[in-house]
Order: structure tokens, then sequence, then C-alpha cells
């Protein structure tokens, strides 16, 4: 039997994942490669590499990826590995290079990936041969998405299908960034996705984002569809009909997506949803009022807010006037990051149009919260007095989240 069918014997639904599964670095290895590595991961936004020659490296567990855009214009991914002995080739978190050259024997490589130089190589050596390993990558509306399979991925367009209406309609591709921030995190990355599946804890440790929102939208909503009561949901859903009607009428997207069976079966996890902010507040900020010009195909402010997750690694909130990308990653056992970029419409004005404060608060010191609360989580649940807990009826999304990890952990 192996490790992790000896440890998921041990879990019980309706609570949470025994301890080994947050300290065990096998368990761990097995997840990079039934989980992470099979996932289409949005990684950042075209516009931080706008000229040719601008790159930046995505790095997460031991894998290394240059994203670069090449002298065509056109965006790609390699393995940060050079082809010679292994080394890694750049070392920067981000740059712009007419070669990729490696510092160990001067390996050059061009930013297309070809090999253009490397010194005193045998008579027969091909050059064509050794040019940088590629790592799957595709771009939709300025999002940038890659998969670290070694084999050949899901196909992208049957994945992001369900979502390109609402990511559409915000018009990402014409947006660009305007902050971003990281926020490491010493916690096993599972004890970060789910803290993002539930709002259970939301109104005890988020005040500011509390207070934006109505509270019956933080208990039914703040985690998505499908995570309060059913009664209670919808009552909320039913309160909300008129603006959700309206929202058709103008033509704004705004229908839940829930994952099909289906899906599911093939270890996808994808959701979308529209709401109200509530409380008269027309964007996600402190005050409630816009903190940008308006973003994507809005003619102007309904105070709605656009949850898409592309899988429990990434996922995007949209307001009428900014977006906020949230990048989670895996770095090891213990230690994990969350990524937040944000986004305003391209031809926006800083302090004209935005003001950058205004736009990154609410998110900013949630995720600050949330950082505080997971490492608290990793910490007591180090203790050789924990056992699992029992799930309250908010947290429901969190067994959903366990047996999509399970399907994942145990398709071939």
């Amino acid at each position: 039997m192996s490790l992790f069918n000896q440890y998921k014997k041990t879990y019980q639904e309706g609570k949470t994942l025994p301890q080994n599964f947050y300290t065990d670095e096998n368990i761990f290895s097995e997840e990079m490669k039934s989980i992470y590595f099979q996932q289409w991961l949005m990684v950042d936004h075209v516009s931080r590499i706008k000229d040719p020659g601008n790159y930046f490296v995505f790095e997460a567990e031991k894998e290394s990826i240059i994203i670069i855009r090449g002298k065509d214009n056109e965006i790609r991914a390699f393995y940060n590995v050079c082809t010679h002995r292994g080394s890694r080739i750049c070392l920067d978190e981000e740059g712009s290079k007419n070669l990729l050259v490696c510092p160990y024997h001067a390996w050059s490589f061009s930013s297309e990936g070809k090999l253009k130089a490397a010194r005193y190589m045998p008579d027969d050596f091909v050059k064509e041969d050794y040019g940088l390993r590629k790592c799957h990558l595709k771009i939709y509306e300025g999002l940038i998405f890659i998969n670290l399979s070694m084999d050949t991925p899901i196909d992208f367009d049957e994945f992001i299908a369900p979502l390109k209406e609402i990511v559409g309609f915000h018009n990402t591709g014409k947006s660009k960034i305007v902050s971003r921030k990281k926020y490491p995190t010493k916690a096993n990355f599972k004890l970060v996705l789910e803290n993002f599946q539930e709002c259970y804890h939301c109104g005890n440790a988020h005040s500011e984002f509390s207070a934006i929102h109505e509270k019956d939208w933080v208990y039914t909503m703040g985690a998505g569809l499908g995570t309060a009561p059913e009664k209670d949901t919808e009552e909320y859903l039913k309160k909300i009909s008129p603006w959700l009607e309206d929202c058709k009428k103008k033509g704004i997207p705004s229908e839940t997506y829930l994952e099909t069976e289906e899906g599911l079966k093939l270890g996808l996890n994808r959701y979308a949803d529209r709401t109200p902010i509530g409380n008269g507040h027309l964007s996600q900020t402190k005050s409630g009022k816009p903190a940008s010009t308006l973003m994507g195909k809005f003619k102007d402010f309904d105070g709605g807010l656009s949850q898409v997750s592309f899988n429990p690694f990434s996922c995007c909130y949209f307001t009428n006037d900014f977006g906020v990308m949230f990048v989670f990653k895996p770095n090891s056992t213990l230690e994990s990051e969350v990524e937040l970029i944000w986004l305003v419409n391209e031809n926006a004005k800083e302090n004209d149009d935005y003001n950058i404060d205004d736009i990154t608060f609410i998110w900013d010191v949630t995720t600050q919260e949330d950082t505080m609360i997971i490492e608290n989580n990793q910490k007591g649940l180090l203790s050789q007095s924990f056992t699992p807990g029992v799930l309250s009826q908010n947290e429901s999304a969190v067994t959903y989240f366990y047996n999509w990890y399970f399907t994942n952990m145990q398709l071939p």
C-alpha cells in the first residue's frame, strides 16, 4: 500500500485532514507531481513583459521557469536550466536581456530559446539539439498560464471555455499591472488553499473585509456558492435576484459556474460567480468609492464583484474598476507563497485616474491577516496533541476541496 493510501484510510469525511498530510515530505512530493504540475497555473500578466527581451522567472517547489518576450514579440516559457550541465541561467527575478547567458560556462541562448554559442564543443556537436527546454504556455486575455507537466496537458481551450465570457467581459487583455505584493507563508500549501475555501473565519478575522460587504454575503458567498447551508444561500440569492436580473438586461455575465461532475473526474475545479458588493459600495475599497476608471466593457458602476477561480492555485476577483490576481505557490512541505497582482484599465493614469493605496488596501490587509492565521494554524497542527477537527456547516467547501484533492492524487 502506498504511503498516500495508508494516510487516506485515516481520513474521515466532515473532518480536517490527518496531520501527516501537512507534514510528510514524501506526500508533498507526490502532490507536486499528481496535482500542481498537472494544472494550468495562472502566473502573471503580459504587461509585466511589454518589450522584446523582457523576462521574469516564476518559481515554485523545485522548478524555475523563464517567461520571456522574444524579438518576434511572442511570449514563451522555458525551464531555467542550462542544457549543458543544468545550471540555472537567470538568477534575477526579472529583467531584460538580448541573450540569456549561463553564468557557469557562458552558453548563450536567444529569447526564442535557441542555443547561440557554446565554446570548444566536439566537431559533431549540433547546436540545434540543445535549445532550452520548453514549458507549456498559453495566454488568455493577457493572463499568462503555464503547465509544468512533462507530458501533453489537458487541452487549454477546453479548460478555459466555461470562464471565457466572464473574464472577457472584464477585458484583462486591455489592462495593466499597477501593483504586486508577495506574502511568504510558513505553512503547507493545503492550509493556504483551505483558508481560501471558507469564510467561516471572516467575521472574526477580517474586520475591514467584512465591513465592506453585507453580512449575509460574507456568510453565504464569501467563499463561493455552496459554502453556507442551502436555506440561507437560497434566501440571499432571492434577495439579490433583481440585481442579477439587471445584470442580465445589461449583458453583464453573472451566471454562476460550478465544476461539472465530468470535470471533477478529470481533476478540474473551476468556479465563477457575480454578486453585489453590498452596503451601497461601488468598489471593493475601504470607502466603497471607486478607486479607478471603469475597466472592461462596463458602461457605469453597478457595485458588482466577479469571482473567477481557474483552480485552487489561481483565481481573480474583479470589481468594475480593478482586478486582483491571486497566485498560490507551494515551495516546500512547510513553506508557501501568496502573490497578489492588481490590474486596472490600460489607459488609466496614476493619481489622475487611480490611487494605488485605495486599490490594494482591502486585499493587502486581508492577506496579511490570512498569513498570520495560516501560520498559527500550521504551528498548532505540528503538535503531538493535534487530531482532525469537525468542520462547520460554513466549511463545506473544504470537504469539496478534499474530494478534488483525493481525485487528483489518484488519477493515472
